[in-house]
């Protein structure tokens, strides 16, 4: 089982030479005052707060796990070496995690325009 983790990251390693960005598909829908937001990560929790913190709507669902997932950390967890912190669990930086919260915004505020 370690083995295939670990060559798994050996292989994205490989793969983010010709694709350093990861392509997402994230969908917004609104319904009234309501948003519901998907993507493909089991975000922590900051991510979450943040898209909801900052959304327009009286209520913003985020809807997680909508497809092949992974982790998304944050740069506190991986400081901290959180459960699923860890680079074989993980796809994406915590800065690919701010990329996502701000085009998920970007969304959901044009529903609002």
């Amino acid at each position: 089982m370690l083995v295939h983790r670990f060559q798994n990251v050996i292989d994205r390693y490989a793969r983010q030479g010709d694709q350093p960005v990861m392509p997402v598909e994230v969908q917004v829908l609104r319904i009234g005052d309501m948003v519901m937001a998907t993507n493909r990560f089991e975000l922590f929790l900051d991510y979450g707060l943040r898209i909801k913190a900052r959304s327009p709507a009286v209520q913003t669902f985020v809807v997680q796990l909508a497809g092949a997932g992974s982790y998304l950390p944050t740069e506190r967890a991986l400081n901290h070496k959180s459960y699923g912190a860890t680079i074989e669990n993980s796809m994406v930086t915590p800065q690919g995690g701010q990329k996502l919260v701000d085009e998920t915004l970007t969304l959901i505020n044009s529903l609002f325009d």
